[in-house]
């Protein structure tokens, strides 16, 4: 679970490396200034939304909000325990054109 500044810059840290790209390709790319982006991925930096947005979009990512007891349900299918939620997905996916 993503749930800290600092677990999102190392995403995109993360992201970011094994594009090959540099800090400075990311920035420009971003719109962003170098320094912004390097607290971001080190969890330090207090980033707008909107640039924070226009990172995750040139590497390809989505912020997603996600109740968290909806993570927490899938968290144990991610453990192997069969819930609810994994069954009616099952079911979803089974049904899907």
């Amino acid at each position: 679970m993503v749930n800290s500044l600092a677990a999102i810059g190392a995403q995109i840290r993360r992201t970011r490396k094994e594009r090959k790209w540099s800090a400075q390709v990311l920035a420009q790319r971003s719109g962003i200034h170098r320094n912004t982006l390097l607290a971001l991925e080190t969890g330090k930096g207090n980033i707008e939304l909107s640039k924070l947005l226009s990172v995750c979009s040139e590497l390809g990512l989505e912020l997603l909000f996600v109740p968290q007891q909806v993570y927490a349900l899938r968290a144990a299918d991610d453990q192997g325990v069969r819930t609810e939620l994994s069954e009616r997905l099952d079911s979803l996916m089974e049904n899907a054109p």
